[in-house]
């Protein structure tokens, strides 16, 4: 199962500047734990302080957020097939959980905790470094489309007030 995991953690995004130093993985691999959840078990709800990253080894899960007037509605399914993680960001702030995950089927999990991330990364910057750069620009990229999105949306409104 350890080789299985090596393999998995090479393939997400935020350790691509790391995935080829063996010695690094290994001790990201060392501060992952697993976790299982069986179908439609909450993982994370929405408005929590969550602490810890997923990755997803086995299953899938579906990404779920509330409306204003509380309705529930999916926004993306993530299947381990497509190399996918969440709850990225409890790994660099202690604010809340955006949204529900549930699991679509049973599934499998590897886990980092916030905790063990900082330790990690202040016993060795050279791996933490890289992985915070990722965060980084993963931050900035959700910032850019929301920005995006929130012009689109008051173009959308002028142009309605306008007609």
């Amino acid at each position: 199962m350890g080789s299985d995991i090596l393999e998995k953690l090479k393939q997400i995004p935020l350790f691509e500047e790391i995935k080829d130093n063996q010695d690094f993985m290994q001790q990201l691999q060392d501060v992952c734990k697993t976790r299982h959840y069986k179908a439609n078990e909450t993982i994370i709800k929405e408005g929590e302080v969550g602490s810890e990253m997923f990755v997803v080894l086995e299953g899938a899960v579906e990404i779920l957020k509330r409306t204003r007037a509380g309705d529930s509605y999916t926004v993306v399914k993530l299947r381990a097939l497509d190399n996918v993680f969440f709850g990225e960001l409890a790994l660099i702030d202690d604010d809340r959980r955006s949204a529900t995950v549930v699991a679509d089927k049973d599934s499998d999990f590897l886990v980092i905790s916030k905790d063990a991330f900082l330790k990690l990364g202040d016993s060795n910057p050279s791996i933490g470094l890289p992985i915070t750069r990722a965060l980084a620009k993963k931050l900035a990229a959700m910032l850019r489309k929301t920005t995006s999105d929130m012009l689109t949306i008051f173009d959308a409104l002028v142009n309605e007030i306008g007609d």
